[in-house]
């Protein structure tokens, strides 16, 4: 599961955990969510996961490569 729909996972149970007391909790602490995720991304990218952006772009940077060595190689 890549890192963006892991972190949006976990913010949606998190989300439906608190909406039980969501009418006792003030706006600011229920925007505390949003405050998480750059902790909750930390996590997720030491172990291992990484955004479907940055995949996308290696994954780009591993192409380009890969053309360049076949014309090197005269392929």
């Amino acid at each position: 599961m890549k890192e963006d729909k892991v972190l949006d996972a976990i913010i949606s149970i998190v989300g439906k955990e608190l909406k039980g007391i969501e009418s006792k909790l003030a706006a600011p602490e229920i925007n505390a969510l949003e405050k998480l995720k750059p902790g909750i991304e930390k996590v997720l990218s030491s172990a291992g996961f990484v955004s479907e952006s940055k995949y996308n772009s290696l994954k780009t940077r591993a192409e380009k490569l890969e053309e360049r060595l076949n014309k090197l190689e005269g392929n």
